[in-house]
């Protein structure tokens, strides 16, 4: 595989290294996470379908369409269905939790790509690499600075996951690689979720997963507009470093996951 040369936005080496990943190129460490990941998120949305809170989101979504709402009889559109899903799977706090920075992949990657290959009448295949993408992208970004966006006032689920989100999706419809570079610019914009909930105790963190799988969502369709966005949101930006830095970058000859299967020894715990 040839990858753009180095002095080109991490971004866009990130977007030709997923364009070119084949669902057969991904481990079966990998493809077991992917599955207890499905199953995790599935059996979570079906546990919070009656809470206060999803009756209130869903009260809220107003697009008509037909993707599934976990738990629910009523389709939705695809955002609306990867808002209420995400917000459901991590609602309860029993998702899956890559250590460090901390982050909850499942509970935003998962229901993201379930929603967009549902709209798209993708295969299992697509499913697969799509969330072993996301998920990845998620784990890789957590370990640049360990607790630093907390620091600064921000959720690591909403803000890492918005471009987990994005990068999955992306792979899942396989989208070239230009657009997925794009579309992880469009997401630097869309990334945000504040901590403030912990001031007053407030559900708006239930809300951050399935915000940041929406967005991803939403990145990945704008980016088939042209000249939407640069592909850049991991370099340097007005002196500043951004989201992450060439060091950690993701592979460069050959597919790499090996986050997504250290997602294993941190998985979820189910509520009866």
């Amino acid at each position: 595989m040839t990858l753009p040369a180095p002095g080109h936005a991490l971004a866009e080496r990130y977007a030709a290294w997923v364009e070119t990943l084949s669902s057969d190129d991904i481990p079966d460490a990998v493809r077991a996470v992917v599955r207890r990941q499905l199953r995790d998120v599935t059996g979570l949305c079906v546990a919070a379908r009656q809470s206060s809170y999803i009756a209130a989101l869903r009260e809220a979504c107003e697009d008509p369409g037909a993707c599934t709402m976990i738990g629910h009889a009523a389709p939705a559109s695809a955002a609306e269905a990867a808002l209420v899903n995400g917000t459901a799977a991590h609602g309860e706090d029993y998702d899956d939790t890559f250590e460090g920075t901390p982050v909850h992949a499942g509970a935003v990657i998962v229901p993201a790509v379930l929603a967009a290959c549902e709209k798209h009448a993708r295969s299992g295949g697509d499913v697969l690499k799509g969330v072993a993408v996301g998920v990845e992208l998620m784990c890789r970004m957590a370990l640049v600075t360990p607790g630093a966006i907390h620091r600064a006032g921000f959720h690591p689920t909403a803000v890492i996951g918005t471009l987990g989100a994005t990068a999955g999706v992306g792979a899942a419809l396989g989208l070239p690689a230009a657009q997925i570079a794009s579309a992880l610019g469009i997401a630097g914009s869309l990334a945000a979720g504040i901590i403030e909930y912990l001031a007053e105790g407030t559900w708006t963190k239930r809300l951050h997963a399935g915000w940041a799988a929406q967005c991803g969502l939403r990145a990945a369709t704008l980016a088939k507009a042209p000249s939407i966005a640069s592909g850049s949101p991991w370099r340097r930006s007005a002196g500043r470093q951004t989201a992450m830095p060439p060091s950690s970058a993701c592979p460069t000859a050959s597919p790499s996951l090996t986050l997504t299967a250290r997602q294993g020894s941190s998985s979820s715990r189910m509520r009866g």
